[in-house]
């Protein structure tokens, strides 16, 4: 059996008030922060309108039994997906070790960073035409995107999530596998209040829940 090209893999979180984008506190609610979270699952799902040489997958945490998450799949060329594992990279294991046995090429993107665009997607996959892995780094010591076209388990395993040396314990793995890797260019996620000064477009779409 012939594996499929390219496969995009977007993960995010299920739209639950209080749980999601939390470190946007207390400087904005939880209000705030549930639209924002919205706003950058819908933003991210552009690109599957925009990219025409790859399957896209939302996978969900904890699951895809949202109403929100079947409107995304009414609207955009996405399948949902529930993720399995009890940690982000037990999932983003799960998710690439499954994709990859069909797809010679999986990136997995999240949905906190609005200048993953087009060309963005484009390179990643340019990239695994000729390193083993792909990887956008995160101004604050993480990845916005991890492609891969072949898998080890290793990759997600012992790394600080949420912390600043995920990029650079990642990039360790990949050398002790002496995997070839190409970096892309670095991003800016919105995790923090400071982080909304690099879009003021969502900036300004968070500020209105301020006049309310």
């Amino acid at each position: 059996m012939s594996k499929i090209a390219n496969k995009l893999i977007i993960f995010t979180r299920s739209p639950v008030l209080g749980e999601v984008k939390t470190r946007l506190q207390p400087t904005y609610t939880p209000e705030q922060s549930l639209i924002l979270h919205k706003k950058l699952v819908l933003n991210t799902l552009m690109l599957s309108q925009e990219v025409s040489d790859c399957e896209f997958d939302l996978h969900c945490s904890p699951n895809r039994n949202s109403l929100f998450f079947l409107e995304c799949e009414n609207n955009f060329p996405v399948s949902l997906i529930d993720q399995q594992g009890d940690d982000l990279g037990q999932r983003m294991a799960f998710a690439f070790s499954v994709a990859l046995q069909a797809y010679n090429k999986v990136v997995i993107i999240g949905t906190d960073c609005p200048g993953i665009n087009e060309q963005y997607i484009h390179q990643a996959f340019a990239a695994l035409d000729n390193f083993d892995a792909v990887i956008g780094p995160a101004a604050d010591g993480g990845y916005v995107l991890l492609g891969l076209k072949k898998f080890s388990p290793e990759i997600f395993l012992d790394i600080s999530w949420g912390q600043n040396k995920v990029l650079t314990q990642t990039k360790k793995v990949l050398k002790k596998l002496a995997w070839s890797c190409q970096e892309l260019a670095i991003m800016h996620d919105i995790d923090r209040p400071q982080d909304l000064q690099q879009y003021p477009e969502f900036l300004n779409e968070i500020n209105k829940g301020n006049t309310q």
